[in-house]
């Protein structure tokens, strides 16, 4: 990403390049994911939103989000054939739905302090991300079904909680949510911000990068490439492995638990990852793939070999994981600020620790069991390798082994 935006601290290493924060916002940009930039005051999060945007040169929209904003001022920046309709009490049919197609032609929407505005307000955005307007109960597509959003916001962490509406919204519509003093710019890059220019506004770049149809045709060819099967696998294991646990003696889901989680936990399970983190939602999975193919797409870009991606798949989905998960919901809040320093990142480096070693242990019965299930049978002595959080791929297996038999 050409722009303002100055940061070389590394988010990750993948395939042997470096990931950094402009690269995290090209991938999602590349996989159409809703990003939600989290921070304090002056972490540069508007700038990078605000550079973004010159991916789509008239077609991207900008918001800055105010308590006294309504819906009817939303509808009036975004057309204001909208608002004139609701200020006069008068129905929107007057409007065709090509007509309001045409009208809101954004592919990419900003919204700078997201959590300032009210939840009417906030649910309208949260559309638009995702493609769609919604006006007298019906629903407008926008975008020629390419959209995306990125917010930001200077909020606390108990705003991402699952206890209040802002946290649920951001969890149910946002699907990489970063905190960005994490992974803070360097005090080299400081100095050279400094040096360049003292003003302390925003700045709009003056780079134009393309008409969008770039970043539309990457997402469409991925789109089009089929997902590595090793990456169905690991996914597999954040919803279904990570869902075991144990409590007096017997096996649970942590799921059906529900509050129960994790005080009704056997003792031996509260100091590991059982005790530590839930499993990914469908949604959060397959962010995580969407995330991990978009993150080998610019690992591509940037000089990374194909042979390294193509062996790598376990690799990019943990770096995607370490990205979706940490603010998600996923975690035990209370395990993070006694266990690991507050640090979700930390906490989620831990889980991906257990999960390398998890994945390490079973690496040869994966082998065997897949071989014999391509070949549409699969033997007891070998389904029985799989138990505990493994359990989940015995009916995996099984369900190749049948559909390679219906195909001889």
């Amino acid at each position: 990403m050409k722009g303002i935006y100055r940061n070389s601290t590394e988010v990750a290493e993948l395939h042997g390049v470096p990931i950094y924060m402009s690269d995290l916002a090209d991938a999602c940009l590349y996989g159409r994911l809703n990003l939600f930039l989290q921070g304090d005051t002056g972490s540069g999060k508007t700038q990078l939103a605000r550079d973004a945007m010159a991916y789509f040169p008239n077609k991207s929209m900008f918001v800055l989000g105010r308590n006294d904003m309504d819906t009817r001022e939303l509808f009036q920046q975004i057309n204001p054939k909208f608002f004139s309709a609701i200020k006069n009490g008068k129905s929107i049919e007057g409007i065709n739905s090509k007509q309001i197609t045409d009208a809101i032609n954004y592919n990419l929407i900003v919204v700078d302090e997201l959590p300032n505005c009210v939840p009417a307000v906030r649910a309208q955005l949260f559309n638009l991300f995702d493609g769609f307007i919604e006006i007298d109960g019906n629903a407008y597509p926008i975008g020629n079904g390419y959209s995306v959003g990125i917010a930001t916001g200077n909020i606390g962490r108990s705003f991402t909680e699952s206890s209040n509406d802002l946290g649920r919204a951001l969890k149910d519509r946002m699907h990489v949510i970063v905190d960005t003093d994490y992974f803070s710019p360097t005090p080299s890059d400081t100095l050279e911000i400094l040096a360049e220019n003292t003003n302390p506004r925003v700045e709009f770049t003056s780079d134009v990068n393309g008409d969008g149809n770039e970043i539309i045709g990457k997402y469409q060819t991925l789109e089009r490439i089929k997902t590595p099967f090793e990456k169905n696998i690991i996914a597999n294991y954040l919803v279904h492995g990570l869902d075991y646990c144990v409590v007096e003696g017997e096996v649970k889901s942590k799921r059906k638990l529900k509050e129960a989680w994790p005080n009704s936990l056997d003792g031996h399970s509260q100091g590991s990852d059982e005790a530590l983190v839930l499993p990914l939602s469908m949604r959060a999975a397959k962010s995580t793939i969407k995330l991990s193919n978009a993150l080998d797409e610019i690992a591509r870009e940037k000089g990374a070999e194909q042979e390294d991606i193509n062996s790598g798949a376990f690799s990019s989905m943990m770096t995607a994981y370490r990205l979706v998960a940490p603010y998600s919901g996923v975690l035990n809040e209370a395990a993070v600020r006694s266990n690991h320093s507050n640090d979700h990142y930390v906490a989620i480096d831990s889980v991906i620790q257990a999960t390398a070693g998890e994945f390490q242990q079973q690496k040869d019965n994966l082998t065997v069991a897949l071989f014999e299930a391509d070949k549409g049978t699969i033997g007891e002595s070998t389904l029985n390798q799989f138990w505990g959080r493994w359990h989940f791929m015995k009916n995996i297996l099984k369900h190749i082994a049948k559909s390679q038999e219906k195909d001889k």
